[in-house]
């Protein structure tokens, strides 16, 4: 028998398997675990995600598309530049820092597979979150069309380096005075330049 929804028993469910998940891995995480630890019953977590495969793709898919609504509402209203609009992402992961690294440390921690960046946003063809934005940004300080190769070449780089900064800031970089040009000034200062050296690259490609 399933419990009587209260309207919150889904969110308790995502939020506990997302800590699960992020502590025990896809594999060391069983649907009865997630059901006790948020105190529901195993009924209830199959009545709202059918199985553990498709909770595991609901945590991250919830996180993508709210990263990719997030950048795409602010290119909308302020059509920041390249640099600033990388800035933005920065700075929202940081805001974000424990979704963040939770999202990593689940994604890190499996080996199941997953088809996660097919979620039907104009991202898919992109593959990170906000990567339609990113590309929009490119294009319009390059001034020319970037072939399919060199645009994902660019996405890698200047994305996977803004995740990389924002966990390791947050985890062995924080607060460490050891570590030098660690400070929000000295990391926007790098973003901004790789910015520029992707864009030089592009240009002349």
């Amino acid at each position: 028998m399933i419990e009587k929804d209260s309207g919150d028993t889904k969110g308790k469910i995502i939020t506990t398997a997302r800590v699960l998940f992020a502590d025990y891995g896809f594999e060391g995480t069983s649907i009865r675990d997630i059901a006790k630890a948020a105190e529901v019953n195993v009924a209830s977590v199959n009545y709202h995600f059918s199985n553990k495969d498709k909770l595991f793709a609901e945590i991250v898919r919830a996180g993508y598309i709210e990263c990719s609504q997030n950048l795409r509402l602010k290119y909308e209203q302020d059509r920041p530049n390249l640099e600033d609009t990388l800035i933005y992402l920065f700075r929202y992961f940081m805001n974000k820092s424990h979704d963040l690294i939770t999202i990593s440390k689940i994604m890190m921690s499996t080996q199941h597979a997953h088809h996660l960046t097919s979620q039907g946003t104009e991202d898919e063809f992109f593959g990170p979150p906000g990567g339609k934005v990113i590309a929009d940004a490119i294009m319009n300080e390059v001034g020319k069309k970037v072939s399919e190769e060199d645009m994902h070449w660019a996405l890698k780089c200047l994305f996977s380096h803004v995740v990389h900064t924002s966990i390791m800031y947050n985890c062995c970089f924080k607060n460490n005075p050891n570590i030098p040009f660690t400070t929000d000034t000295d990391i926007e200062k790098n973003i901004r330049r790789l910015c520029r050296v992707v864009i030089e690259d592009l240009k002349k490609s």
